[in-house]
């Protein structure tokens, strides 16, 4: 699937609804299903196994949010700044809305990889590590004076994209400029699960400090 991610599977835009993309799957695997294709001679198996796998995935709340969430990492947005390099700086060298972005980051892979943790009391130890290294981006965050409910992934890219056009802009203007695209842009729908996602993420955060 080089060069195309589950969206272009399947033929539809990323604000697609579930019933778009249901729609979209089952008009794809009539033209591509095998057996309706081997008498010509071709064999659309692997074509037919891409659609179920990205409908496996879309069609599912939970794992699209992780999805969209994985892509959005590999956009231009990420690639604004070396990575790579980044990782072996000091975070004293780097812009303050850079610090504050890559802390975020960090702080939601330590979450991701502490939630599994919580159902097993063997990695008591780990989850304490975990919510040492936590903390101390918690606390980076806090005193930057970007809300909790900021700190979700997908808002941090767009401010991170929109300080980087606008490098004078304060953290003040940038969330009030955020807000107001969330408004005029964002579905009904799609805030609803963005609001749920950050809640959970939030209520993550928490837990994992607390322990």
């Amino acid at each position: 699937m080089e060069n195309k991610n589950y969206y272009d599977i399947l033929g539809v835009s990323e604000k697609a609804s579930q019933e778009e993309i249901t729609a979209a799957k089952n008009e794809m695997a009539k033209r591509y299903h095998p057996d309706a294709n081997i008498k010509n001679g071709i064999d659309t198996t692997e074509k037919m196994q891409e659609i179920l796998e990205a409908y496996h995935i879309l069609s599912d709340p939970d794992r699209r949010s992780e999805y969209d969430w994985s892509v959005s990492r590999k956009r231009p947005v990420m690639q604004t700044f070396d990575l790579h390099n980044m990782d072996k700086e000091d975070d004293s060298s780097l812009p303050d809305f850079v610090s504050y972005w890559k802390a975020a980051n960090a702080l939601f892979d330590i979450v991701q990889k502490s939630d599994p943790f919580f159902k097993d009391k063997n990695y008591s130890d780990e989850l304490t590590r975990l919510s040492t290294e936590a903390l101390s981006h918690v606390i980076l965050l806090r005193n930057s004076s970007i809300p909790e409910r900021y700190w979700y992934p997908d808002i941090m890219n767009w401010l991170l994209f929109t300080w980087f056009q606008h490098r004078n802009y304060t953290i003040s203007y940038l969330l009030t400029l955020y807000d107001e695209y969330a408004k005029e842009n964002i579905s009904a729908l799609d805030k609803l699960k963005l609001q749920k996602n950050t809640h959970r993420y939030q209520h993550s955060i928490k837990r994992l400090v607390k322990f």
